[in-house]
């Protein structure tokens, strides 16, 4: 009997149709992917809410999708934004709108810190290219930068205001003061009053007795030794303790215990983690001497003078 001669088509339809329902299903799961996002949700609410409150035609325009804040000059990819859709939309929403599509408080800050020069991250931390709020706010493997929050921050004995001045000393690092960084500036003064410049060298100042100081930030907690530190191991955790007993932390350190109290050895530390290497342009670096008279009373005002610090080794 002669064998029967079969077709290419007939011998490849099985694994055609196999093939086409795969290729099927891949294509569904894409698209369940692509829409059912966490931020989906507030995209389709947020015109909801510009209409609500008279903006029919921003509503109307409002197109979904990934939005961003570019910023290369400083490094800044913020998507933060694609959840955060209200964050420059004081004028128009009210502040009792829940989060992500509440909007920023406008402050002076905010006005001297526009959201196109600065995006979100630098102030406030987190991983900005993430579009999950886990990666977002925590970062990914390795990411040692998470979000500030009021839960961090209480962690540390601190309220999210006194934490955030860390992150504005990064651009205002030369101020021997600025107006609204009460943390900053009394770290600054306990900088000179604790003569830490005898031992550590700051921007090319200071002595060589101790490690250099310039970029403490920086520093890899990894290399840090937790042995004799109660509690959370973190760098700031470390740096609290260090500074306010030294030889317990340290045992065979030279650093004296300056036995400091709480409030003084975390502004310190707030401080120290804020020398970062970082690459900001000349532009973002505000003038020392600017910040110095914002500090200055009003010639009418009947407030108690506020000192002003002498500039320090930064």
């Amino acid at each position: 009997m002669a064998e029967k001669n079969e077709s290419f088509e007939v011998k490849d339809f099985g694994w055609l149709v196999a093939m086409s329902i795969l290729f099927f299903a891949l294509v569904v799961v894409g698209f369940w992917i692509e829409f059912s996002t966490e931020w989906g949700p507030y995209q389709q609410e947020f015109p909801q809410l510009l209409g609500h409150y008279g903006k029919v035609e921003d509503a109307r325009d409002f197109r979904a999708g990934i939005k961003q804040i570019w910023i290369p000059k400083i490094g800044v990819t913020d998507r933060c934004i694609t959840c955060h859709l209200g964050y420059e939309w004081s004028s128009v929403l009210p502040a009792t709108i829940a989060e992500p599509l509440k909007p920023h408080p406008m402050n002076d800050w905010l006005v001297k810190h526009e959201f196109s020069r600065f995006g979100c991250t630098p102030c406030h931390g987190g991983d900005g290219s993430a579009t999950t709020v886990a990666g977002a706010h925590q970062g990914g493997r390795g990411w040692d930068d998470p979000m500030l929050s009021r839960a961090l921050a209480g962690q540390n004995g601190l309220t999210m205001n006194e934490m955030i001045q860390m992150r504005c000393n990064f651009c205002h690092r030369h101020d021997a003061a600025t107006p609204a960084m009460e943390e900053i500036n009394l770290a600054k003064q306990l900088v000179k009053k604790k003569k830490c410049m005898v031992c550590h060298v700051v921007e090319g100042s200071g002595g060589t007795t101790g490690p250099e100081l310039t970029y403490e930030g920086d520093r890899n907690p990894e290399l840090l030794n937790f042995a004799h530190v109660r509690g959370e191991r973190t760098m700031f955790n470390w740096n609290v303790q260090h500074l306010t007993q030294a030889s317990v932390v340290s045992p065979h350190t030279q650093m004296p215990d300056f036995n400091m109290k709480p409030e003084e050895s975390r502004a310190l530390t707030l401080l120290l983690l804020s020398w970062r290497r970082l690459p900001y342009p000349p532009e973002y670096i505000p003038d020392p001497e600017v910040a110095a008279a914002a500090m200055q009373p009003s010639p009418t005002s009947t407030a108690t003078p506020t000192p002003t610090a002498t500039p320090i080794a930064r």
